[in-house]
């Protein structure tokens, strides 16, 4: 397949008010986007993460699964590449699981055949590390049959299926991006979970101890936004398509390390203590990157304490959240 340019190109990114989608638009833009359509219901995405925005960005408001085709329909028009990341999470999938299906997967369904109708040339799907469904073991690889034991995890595999039967009657080109621990500012829009990043962050930060939840050898593969969004735009404009990719530093980090090098940050008198475990005890989840790599010469290039460093920063210029 050739190489893509997304300069003067009309791009459709669902999901664009929220933590990553808004980091990429704003790329999109700085990489010459003519015009930037967001799709986002605003559930859990925010005005706020566009910024000032640009009379180049579009705001279209559709919830995936519920809104009405024809808003896609028009969203569509005009525009031949589609970023779709808007998603229920993993952590409704545990109280609303068929909200997750109705978005992730009825949700895509009609996505794509309003992508059909409108001739899309390209999509990058953005999956999961939820999708391979082990807690423990190996880094994962891409070639391993995925087994995924959630709602979330079997929706966002379901979504790559999709993909593939799309691509099969329409010709479409496409790459499917499993992400791995994606942090950095923005990521907490009031969704009602925080990642361990962002609750240390703010329990530091309000004076209080860091809570480091059992024995701190949880291992997770942390990779910063920024980092995520250049993956991801390579994803759309490389020469590979039809391929699934890892997107992680490819290292795990403890969450006992983790924390502790926040509470370096934070300096004086921060510190953590240890409390009781949690459903992520004995676990380890961290990516094989090496295709993503190969393929489309990616490699995370932010280091962990400078991604850190960055994420807190923000989170200073922050409200407390009502659950702090």
């Amino acid at each position: 397949m050739a190489a893509l340019s997304l300069s003067g190109r009309a791009v459709l990114v669902t999901g664009g008010a929220g933590f990553i989608g808004s980091h990429l638009v704003a790329r999109l833009l700085a990489e010459g986007a003519a015009r930037v359509v967001v799709v986002d219901s605003l559930r859990y995405g925010d005005l706020a993460n566009l910024g000032a925005s640009s009379e180049r960005v579009e705001l279209v408001r559709h919830e995936l699964g519920s809104g009405a085709r024809e808003e896609l329909d028009r969203a569509l028009r005009g525009v031949d590449v589609v970023f779709h990341l808007a998603a229920e999470k993993h952590n409704q999938s545990r109280d609303a699981p068929e909200r997750v299906v109705r978005a992730n997967v009825e949700g895509t369904v009609t996505l794509l055949e309003a992508c059909h109708a409108a001739g899309v040339r390209r999509i990058v799907y953005t999956s999961s590390l939820y999708a391979y469904g082990r807690m423990a073991g190996p880094p994962f690889v891409e070639t391993e049959l995925p087994a995924p034991r959630t709602v979330y995890g079997m929706s966002k595999l379901a979504g790559e299926h999709l993909l593939r039967w799309h691509a099969a009657r329409s010709g479409c080109e496409w790459n499917v991006l499993r992400y791995l621990f994606v942090y950095g500012p923005r990521q907490f829009a009031g969704m009602g979970y925080k990642s361990v990043i962002v609750k240390t962050c703010e329990r530091l930060l309000a004076g209080e101890a860091a809570v480091v939840h059992g024995d701190g050898e949880q291992t997770l593969d942390y990779v910063y936004v920024d980092d995520a969004v250049e993956a991801t735009l390579r994803a759309m404009t490389g020469e590979r398509t039809g391929e699934v990719f890892n997107v992680g530093s490819g290292r795990g980090t403890r969450v006992v390390d983790l924390v502790a090098e926040l509470v370096r940050a934070v300096g004086g008198d921060a510190t953590y203590r240890f409390g009781a475990a949690d459903w992520t005890a004995g676990s380890s989840r961290v990516g094989d990157v090496h295709k993503i790599a190969g393929a489309l010469g990616w490699r995370a290039a932010v280091p962990l304490a400078e991604g850190l460093r960055r994420t807190l920063e923000w989170t200073r210029t922050q409200p407390p959240s009502p659950d702090s």
